[in-house]
């Protein structure tokens, strides 16, 4: 009588599948990021991408990023199709794969890196969910949606913080482990093979030593700075929605094609004086937080606007991208001004805990991960804040009425439709 083969249980098996395919993720994104960040130094150098340099020749950059412009036009010419979703549209397109509406991936996918390499006020998660989710289908050819899942986790692992994929991609459909076992298997597996952003979320605050309340006083003011800094990141993120919702309202480039272009002219221009308002963000923050970048508080606060309104008309105009890191310099300049205005009350760190809280809270409506974001991006600095300003950013964003902008839309039903 033959001897039976013992079988490996199923729920093994997903596990080792979602921790290869995280892994597998974290490679792809760290191959295909590590180039375009390459080609973005070699052609705007690290002075430029930190927001140090002034003196960037003004026809330097309005050609570079006009011809960046007119690239992502004709990118674009294909309509809405050929535009890089954002990280909450490729999550629901996972979870509800019936309401996915046909794209254009490798036009999406160039448009976005070449936003990235022009400067555009967008960040690269977008991107990487994207690349991850598309490479994921690609090797199990739809076999089973966890391991896309755990194919973003581990893209978004590269922000440092392996738990995160876990908070963004878990299914509210699932039970309760299966809901976040996926994602948190493929969070660790990007994170421990590739460590995050070391330079981004390893070293942003890595020089500023951890200030503890030692009296009543001190945690008077930083739970005053946590509020005044919470009404502030709610004030942005809804400033931000209204931006948003007004330009898709008027569908800019199902009118005019060259959008991208007038938008590109405008970045170079304001690159040339406003050196905090181009690009994602990330290069930004070290030099900012660390006291690098001596940017006076008004001009902190009018480059953080800039850059928000920036930020909206590069999503809505072709320069497609994510919202993760252009949120978190917009917030931790804001902190950073509040804090110089107002040095006696709280600390850096609670200051931009707090903005940055609130902020994303109103942006993202995810408690969870709002606060692991804020947190990990900060590095344990201004935990207070932070918590403070999620609380405070539920609040205001339980008044904002449902059914806006980010909400995902059904998709239009046509004979290309899945």
């Amino acid at each position: 009588m033959a001897r039976k083969v013992p079988v490996m249980p199923t729920a093994l098996n997903k596990a080792l599948a979602a921790f290869l395919t995280g892994a597998a993720s974290g490679a792809i994104t760290a191959l295909v990021m590590g180039v375009v960040g390459t080609v973005s130094r070699s052609l705007w150098g690290d002075s430029t991408e930190q927001g140090l340099d002034y003196v960037v020749p003004l026809g330097w950059s309005m050609g570079v990023c006009g011809a960046i412009g007119v690239l992502l036009a004709l990118i674009h010419r294909g309509g809405k199709k050929t535009l890089l979703p954002e990280l909450h549209a490729t999550m629901h397109e996972l979870h509800h794969p019936e309401d996915a509406p046909p794209r254009d991936n490798p036009r999406a996918l160039l448009g976005a890196m070449v936003a990235l390499i022009g400067g555009g006020v967008s960040g690269p998660e977008a991107l990487m969910s994207r690349l991850a989710a598309l490479s994921s289908q690609r090797i199990w050819r739809g076999r089973d949606q966890d391991y896309a899942k755990a194919s973003v986790a581990g893209s978004l692992a590269m922000f440092g913080a392996p738990l995160l994929g876990g908070a963004v991609v878990h299914d509210q459909r699932a039970d309760r482990i299966q809901r976040w076992l996926p994602g948190i298997i493929g969070g660790l597996a990007g994170f421990s093979l590739f460590h995050g952003i070391d330079e981004v979320t390893g070293g942003t605050l890595r020089a500023l030593p951890y200030t503890w309340p030692s009296n009543l006083g001190e945690d008077i003011g930083t739970l005053v700075s946590a509020l005044l800094a919470g009404l502030v990141g709610g004030a942005l993120g809804l400033m931000l929605r209204s931006w948003r919702r007004a330009l898709q309202q008027r569908e800019l480039l199902e009118h005019w094609r060259w959008w991208p272009v007038l938008t590109g002219l405008l970045l170079g221009a304001l690159m040339h004086w406003l050196p905090l308002v181009p690009f994602a963000g990330e290069d930004q923050l070290r030099p900012l937080l660390e006291g690098v970048n001596r940017t006076d508080a008004p001009m902190l606060i009018f480059s953080a606007l800039i850059k928000l309104l920036m930020l909206g008309l590069c999503l809505e105009t072709g320069w497609r991208g994510g919202i993760f890191f252009p949120v978190f310099l917009i917030a931790c300049a804001f902190g950073s001004a509040l804090h110089e205005l107002m040095p006696a009350i709280g600390s850096l760190g609670s200051w931009c805990g707090g903005v940055s809280g609130a902020f994303y809270m109103v942006m993202l409506r995810a408690r969870i991960s709002v606060l692991v974001l804020s947190v990990v991006l900060l590095q344990g600095h201004g935990a207070t804040g932070a918590l403070v300003g999620v609380v405070i950013g539920e609040l205001i964003s339980r008044s904002w009425p449902e059914g806006d902008d980010h909400a995902p839309q059904p998709a239009h039903q046509t004979p290309d439709s899945p």
